[in-house]
């Protein structure tokens, strides 16, 4: 009995010695915050002796951890760190080396991707150019498989292409133009290359081809050796991939819940929950079940095998696993549906690992397989911040805009700064620019800009609602350019009410016209990638996004009355 009593007061002791790790706690926490802190100082200082800062691509990644961490815990000056001024030159290099045709280095993905993640989180309008030129060349580098890897092999990375595909979702969730067809070609390489346990290799060595949806063994490389199918860090990477792409594609929901806070903002903002539980896929190559049943295989493996990393004496790439988990946990849950914790219990199992791995001087490195301190210490701070999550929130917090009155002059450039749609604006009288647009004597204006931005209408309500009424003559009336600025400034002025008519706009021969008419659409929903409608669409793209349209302003808008008669196709010439 006393042996039993010892025992006993040993298990209890141990089990309040550990107690303190085991606490829910956030990235807030004063204990995460220690850690995260410590971390940051490491990064802060001199980096310059570790192999992967002689690379242009590690500075990059510094300089993301260290922005985030400003922007995580609201630290002003992010922007203007030396660390982050760094990132952005090394970045900006970057874009105008992978723009070489005649450069193949090995990182060449790599690196595209991650300078475009940098740049588009931290200053999306000042590196346009560099972004598109970014985004360009991973598009053009995507393997014919769907995959991206190193240039001169035909197989695929999951590592390389998870980078790869997390810098198009969040460009195209900054504004950009992202092909449908390029993240449909790489969600059915990750299905297709994904073992039958639920996991991933190292890369796609046994794809069983185009078209051909079946899961083959990963097990080994093309060189007979070990394709690493098993660990933590490649099933990370192909399953938050697959998560990702199948979010891009509208085939589960990628769209977080929005603020309660902001309950006075325009009724249009409260039609993002209908949007998600009616989503309709963007693309018909996928084989929805097949990819179902990927997402529900992988989301298994995790299940069975996440805390067996802990078990390992060397786990392959244990920081990088945990970086990349965050990311998958975070699509997994808008997926689903969940509610955001602010400690789940994966988040405070690797918050407890993290801890025990730190070292004296703030930094992380792994036994073996590591990307030595410098990289390893980014990766740990990415997850214990929860990175992927701040970048999600972030776009739905730069998604709330005040009103309607604030739709740009260029809908297609704007940008969102601090909750407001932000663009060059200029002023004007509205009775003049509508007598000239309305004469078909008038100059015709090639320079959207030449006129002005912010057309005041009348205080009078009767000539206020005549000036609008001309307006909306000018849609179907006016000349191309006309259309143009009639299509913006009417939108302005009637938010939601402006729906049916940007409908038979979209349908406008002009190519620039139906542009603007997309624009306006998508910040009235407060969608700001719509329906996929690309910059030049066929007839057939036109018709499907007017039907879709047509369908969320039902759904906004139940008591309308909107036949497809009333949205007739134009008949102006351009």
């Amino acid at each position: 009995m006393g042996r039993r009593n010892c025992l006993l007061g040993l298990v209890c002791s141990i089990t309040l010695l550990s107690q303190p790790l085991l606490v829910a706690q956030g990235p807030n926490s004063p204990r995460v915050k220690a850690i995260v802190e410590k971390g940051i100082t490491f990064l802060e200082g001199d980096l310059t002796g570790y192999d992967q800062m002689k690379t242009t691509g590690g500075p990059v990644i510094v300089g993301l951890a260290v922005y985030k961490y400003h922007d995580v815990y609201g630290v002003s000056g992010g922007k203007n760190h030396p660390k982050v001024v760094k990132a952005k030159a090394n970045a900006v290099d970057i874009a105008q080396t992978v723009t070489n045709a005649s450069y193949n280095g090995e990182k060449k993905y790599y690196e595209a991707g991650i300078a475009a993640i940098l740049l588009l989180e931290v200053d999306p309008d000042a590196y346009r150019p560099q972004i598109a030129a970014l985004i360009k060349a991973i598009e053009a580098g995507q393997k014919e498989n769907g995959s991206w890897g190193y240039p001169e092999e035909k197989i695929g990375d999951t590592s390389v292409s998870q980078f790869c595909i997390l810098a198009l979702w969040t460009a195209k969730n900054r504004g950009f133009t992202v092909k449908v067809e390029g993240i449909a070609n790489a969600c059915n390489w990750l299905m297709r290359t994904q073992d039958q346990s639920g996991a991933w290799g190292y890369k796609g060595v046994n794809d069983p081809g185009i078209g051909q949806f079946r899961r083959t063994s990963q097990a080994k490389n093309e060189l007979g050796g070990t394709n690493y199918v098993g660990a933590h860090s490649d099933a990370a990477c192909g399953l938050g991939s697959l998560y990702i792409t199948a979010g891009l594609l509208q085939f589960v929901n990628q769209q977080p819940e929005p603020p309660k806070k902001n309950s006075n903002v325009n009724s249009a903002l409260q039609v993002k929950k209908t949007d998600a539980q009616n989503l309709k896929p963007l693309t018909d190559t996928v084989p929805d079940g097949f990819l179902r049943g990927a997402l529900t295989l992988g989301d298994g493996w995790f299940n069975s095998n996440f805390n067996s990393f802990l078990r390992e004496a060397s786990p392959r790439w244990p920081f990088y696993f945990l970086y990349t988990y965050e990311r998958y946990r975070t699509f997994k849950g808008l997926a689903e549906k969940e509610p955001f914790a602010d400690a789940p219990s994966w988040y405070v199992t690797g918050t407890n690992y993290l801890a025990s791995k730190q070292q004296d001087d703030g930094s992380f490195t792994g036994a073996i397989q590591t990307g030595g301190p410098a990289m390893d210490t980014c990766f740990a701070m990415f997850f214990l911040m929860r990175s992927t999550l701040k970048s999600v929130l972030n776009l739905a917090r730069d998604t709330t805009f005040v009103s309607l009155g604030e739709l740009p002059e260029d809908a297609a450039n704007a940008r969102i700064v601090n909750g407001k749609i932000v663009t060059t604006q200029l002023g004007g009288d509205i009775a003049t620019i509508l007598s000239m647009l309305e004469d078909p004597n008038a100059p015709q204006f090639k320079d959207m800009k030449a006129i002005p931005a912010v057309l005041k209408l009348s205080a009078d309500e009767k000539e206020r609602q005549a000036q609008i009424e001309r307006l909306k003559a000018l849609i179907s009336q006016g000349n191309p350019q006309a259309r143009r600025i009639a299509i913006r400034q009417f939108a302005r002025e009637r938010g939601l009410d402006a729906v049916p008519t940007l409908l038979y706009a979209l349908s406008d021969p002009d190519e620039t016209a139906t542009r603007e008419a997309r624009n306006a659409l998508r910040f009235i929903s407060r969608r700001l990638n719509g329906f996929g409608l690309p910059d030049v669409p066929s007839a057939t793209e036109k018709a499907e996004a007017i039907e879709k349209w047509r369908n969320w302003y039902l759904q906004v808008r139940p008591e309308a009355e909107l036949e497809p008669e009333d949205i007739a196709p134009s008949t102006s010439t351009p």
